[in-house]
């Protein structure tokens, strides 16, 4: 008995590295969590304060309190690239989570629009920011080949989060849940603070020794191919004087521009084929689509645990998934079942609404995984030194693109229909789909570097380093 347990603690402590890697993987996807909150509440706030006789409710503003926090997470995620290059992924996390918090509390407290408004701008903020910084601090630190399953996982975190607000949303004061919408920000803090830094963050700052102590308390003894690939490029960067001028030269080559134009297609097929404008609008958009032939909140419960499948299964399976090949499947299925979806809605068959629904399933389940996988890429196809300044150039972007989509639905809606709003989902999602299937990178089960090395070298030079490797701005 005594041998059993040696030889269980033994194991144990052979992969603690593990363990923490999945504790850091946790207390990112519960910032994500808190992020998907943000998403999702504007579809059970917004009923609610219409009949609250204690708030000044204004019709007119039911499109700026929804739209307002992806406007906000624009800006987070542009302030979220040099704040985690400047103070570390990690610490950067920290620095969040105190605004987020009292970001639910100020709109919990709200009792004007314009308190409301600034309370979903505080939250929006964050929301950005975090989404960024918890996948770069994900990709720095977890083993390529956990790697693919520890990245869906913030996106998996988003789809729990928004089927929570509608939870609770639902079957809570608007008041009550923004104070209980605070508890995944305060369980994030706890964990984080038994974590260390993002080793590669480390190692690109110089602190040598810290990031290969980091480097091994997430990675162990054992393969240290990445770390010595990481340790020859920060010598050799080190040995040369890298200027303002060096960064902005990378920031508008040709091979950093691509990259800037891959993610923003990826992102243009994500906000614009209609998924996470459902977040805010679920109830409403399917009492238009099924008018009365469904009740619309079971409807928004489905969905929101379709999603929830959809990224779980693309976790489980994302070791074996070629990402490129799945994006691009998932586009035109996508696109197939908005248009069955048009054509229902066109022709309105009598008895048939169970054809509209399995569309409305399908659909919900192909785009959440085109989610998942979108942001997975974020953390691994920008060039070291910039990556911070990438990955939150480019998640502002698609936040840019989820306020117009936000902003703009409701007005498609009521002028041309629900037939037109779902025709241009379509035709959005099929035309980028055509497009990432020529330019979109396979980064399945690839380090980094070799991500870095492949995308980032010269043609035909498999030595000559062009000034991507990992130095002191890096974001994974």
């Amino acid at each position: 008995m005594t041998n059993a347990f040696q030889v269980a603690a033994h194991k144990i402590a052979g992969s603690i590295h593990v363990y923490r890697q999945i504790l850091a993987t946790f207390a990112a996807s519960l910032l994500s969590l808190a992020g998907g909150l943000t998403f999702g509440f504007t579809t059970v706030l917004l009923p609610q304060l219409q009949n609250d006789s204690n708030f000044p409710y204004d019709k007119d503003l039911d499109s700026w309190i929804a739209s307002i926090s992806p406007l906000a997470m624009m800006m987070g995620s542009l302030l979220s690239g040099p704040m985690s290059d400047g103070i570390g992924r990690r610490l950067g996390q920290f620095v969040l989570i105190v605004p987020f918090t009292f970001g639910w509390i100020i709109m919990g407290q709200a009792n004007t629009n314009a308190i409301m408004l600034l309370g979903r701008f505080v939250t929006g903020i964050c929301t950005g920011a975090v989404r960024a910084n918890s996948m770069v601090y994900i990709g720095e630190l977890t083993d390529p080949k956990y790697r693919p399953v520890a990245l869906f996982c913030p996106s998996a975190a988003i789809h729990i989060g928004v089927i929570i607000s509608h939870l609770v949303g639902k079957y809570c004061h608007w008041k009550t849940a923004c104070y209980i919408f605070t508890v995944p920000n305060v369980l994030a803090f706890s964990i984080l603070l038994c974590l260390k830094e993002s080793p590669l963050w480390l190692l690109s700052k110089g602190k040598i020794d810290q990031g290969i102590e980091s480097y091994k308390s997430f990675r162990g003894n054992g393969d240290e191919k990445e770390l010595t690939a990481v340790l020859e490029k920060t010598r050799e960067r080190a040995e040369e004087n890298t200027t303002f001028k060096d960064i902005l030269n990378i920031i508008f080559s040709k091979p950093f521009m691509k990259s800037l134009a891959t993610v923003l297609l990826l992102f243009i097929a994500v906000q614009w084929c209609g998924i996470n404008t459902l977040s805010f609008y679920a109830e409403a958009i399917f009492e238009k689509t099924f008018s009365g032939d469904i009740d619309a909140f079971t409807l928004v419960l489905i969905t929101d645990s379709i999603r929830i499948a959809a990224s779980v299964f693309v976790c489980i399976f994302a070791k074996v998934l070629p990402r490129k090949i799945t994006f691009v499947v998932c586009c035109m299925a996508t696109t197939l079942v908005l248009i069955g979806l048009v054509i229902y809605l066109y022709l309105n068959p009598v008895g048939l609404v169970w054809v509209a629904v399995t569309c409305l399933i399908i659909y919900i389940a192909m785009a959440s995984a085109l989610t998942c996988i979108s942001w997975s890429f974020v953390a691994e196809i920008f060039p070291s030194k910039v990556r911070g300044f990438g990955s939150g150039l480019s998640s502002s972007m698609s936040f840019i693109l989820l306020f117009i989509s936000v902003k703009v639905t409701p007005e498609v809606m009521h002028r041309y229909g629900e037939q037109v709003m779902y025709a241009a989902f379509a035709v959005v999602t099929l035309i980028t789909g055509i497009c990432l299937s020529f330019i979109l990178p396979e980064t399945n089960g690839r380090t980094l570097q070799d991500i870095e090395d492949s995308m980032y070298k010269k043609k035909g030079d498999e030595k000559k380093d062009i000034g991507m490797a990992t130095l002191p701005n890096s974001t994974a």
